[in-house]
């Protein structure tokens, strides 16, 4: 498993070119109103990794172009997905500029069956597609898998034995115990050797703890320590609750937080990364060289840009 290294000093920042247009939240509304799809917001894009076998495809490991921005310094931005589960919403996002999209089975109520055309298209463009589970199951994370998943979030994980074990759940044998299916949704139906396909599928992977409460905050150095876990990511709601401040992202012990995390994935190699919903918790984010960054999800997007062009227009009235 690939790790890199917190580069902060090469790290994007509040006020660099391309932030405010793709990680600062009150800049939606311009976003809205210009033409993002095919210009320079997808200069960075690469070509699809696929590796040969048996004349057909091990696996389409989109998750690459990921790990290469991560290893470079750069920053790797994406959304997650909510409400709008239709076929197109990942090709939609990686045409506006984003590095991965998640799909959320955790606050939606959705079955998978609900997101695999959704997956089914997004595995095809040049955007790593995610699934954030409902909760700590094998057949929950090996099913996302196999219906397409290139990387799996999930929730509340507290100890390096809890990530130890879900990464065996996302590992083929000898590094896991996940279940072998091949010619299916998350091999895009294709030939090829079945070994082939095993160790693919095992570098390409990535997995995404989410460090939500203060048991979790403690062991983050050794959640990142666990060969398999890529990135250290927090949830900013479920934390600042089980800190006793629900939704105070500016309050002190949340920030020692993200530094106790940031330093967490400095010293392990893996990446830090949060879900962020304003300017101010992705500044407070980029400043510690948390390098993964959700830009809020489809429905939040959606409801600013709305909000914002139908009083552009109203004032005009």
């Amino acid at each position: 498993m690939r790790r890199w290294a917190s580069s902060s000093a090469s790290m994007l920042m509040p006020g660099d070119a391309g932030v405010s247009e793709r990680v600062m939240g009150e800049t939606l509304p311009a976003l809205a109103g210009s033409a993002v799809g095919g210009n320079a917001q997808n200069s960075h894009r690469g070509t699809r990794i696929c590796s040969p076998a048996g004349g057909g495809y091990a696996e389409v490991m989109t998750t690459a172009q990921v790990r290469e921005r991560l290893a470079s310094g750069k920053t790797a931005l994406g959304t997650f997905i909510l409400e709008f589960a239709t076929p197109g919403i990942g090709a939609i996002c990686a045409r506006a500029g984003a590095d991965w999209v998640l799909y959320d089975l955790e606050h939606t109520g959705w079955s998978l069956d609900a997101i695999r055309p959704a997956l089914a298209v997004s595995r095809r463009e040049d955007i790593a597609s995610f699934v954030r589970v409902a909760g700590h199951s094998q057949h929950l994370v090996s099913t996302a898998l196999d219906a397409g998943a290139e990387g799996i979030m999930m929730p509340y994980v507290d100890s390096a034995a809890q990530a130890a074990e879900i990464v065996q759940w996302m590992q083929f044998p000898p590094a896991g115990r996940r279940g072998s299916a091949f010619g299916i949704a998350h091999d895009l139906y294709s030939p090829g050797a079945p070994a082939d396909k095993q160790a693919a599928a095992n570098e390409s992977v990535m997995f995404l703890p989410q460090i939500e409460t203060p048991a979790a905050v403690a062991a983050a150095e050794e959640i990142g320590a666990v060969e398999g876990v890529d990135v250290l990511f927090i949830g900013p709601l479920d934390l600042s609750t089980n800190l006793g401040k629900p939704g105070d992202f500016t309050n002190p012990e949340f920030l020692s937080a993200l530094d106790t995390v940031a330093a967490a994935a400095e010293a392990t190699g893996t990446a830090a990364g949060i879900f962020s919903t304003s300017v101010q918790l992705s500044a407070a984010a980029l400043e510690r060289g948390y390098s993964v960054i959700s830009l809020a999800g489809d429905i939040f997007t959606y409801q600013a840009a709305l909000a914002a062009g139908l009083t552009a227009i109203r004032e005009r009235d």
